[in-house]
């Protein structure tokens, strides 16, 4: 079950946390409980001021800050906030390999090249593994500089080399 900005804007902590309660209340078989939280420009938990100070930043400005460390400090700290509202899964990384900044899904990468973007990915991956939340990869195999799917179809033109040599390392 993914929440959305809309099902979480302007709720209080406690709100949230009763919302996820009842759905969980509901239903015979637990659900996952999904959330986008990639940090940068998609914050569904952290845009809402109840329930964070500020948004979790993008891993461009994290890994800048402090390298891997930093990148998995951070991934450790939305682990424990989104398992304090009663999520289980977070729709993140996002492991496309994007290095130019006209890319649609720039802003959501790490920005680099494929080696350090897949251990962009390894790091982040781990650390929500022993913070027992539940990751998603996405955008497999990847939208390198294809334009938004979620505007509308793309159709992808590189030769299948690049995804061995790039996409598919992450």
């Amino acid at each position: 079950y993914l929440l959305f900005g809309r099902d979480i804007r302007d709720k209080t902590r406690e709100e949230l946390v009763q919302a996820i309660q009842s759905d969980q209340d509901a239903v015979e078989i637990p659900l996952f409980i999904g959330v986008d939280e990639e940090g940068g420009t998609v914050n569904r938990v952290s845009s809402n001021p109840n329930l964070r100070a500020t948004p979790f930043r993008s891993p461009q400005e994290l890994y800048a800050e402090g390298g891997f460390e930093r990148v998995r400090s951070d991934a450790q700290e939305k682990c424990r906030l989104l398992k304090s509202l009663g999520f289980q899964l977070n729709f993140a990384p996002v492991c496309d390999v994007s290095q130019d900044p006209e890319d649609f899904i720039y802003d959501r990468s790490f920005g680099q090249g494929a080696e350090q973007t897949a251990q962009y990915v390894g790091t982040v991956v781990e650390a929500m593994e022993e913070e027992g939340m539940g990751s998603v990869l996405k955008h497999f195999p990847g939208y390198g500089d294809n334009a938004d799917t979620h505007t509308g179809l793309a159709y992808d033109q590189r030769p299948y080399e690049t995804f061995l040599e790039s996409a598919f390392l992450p």
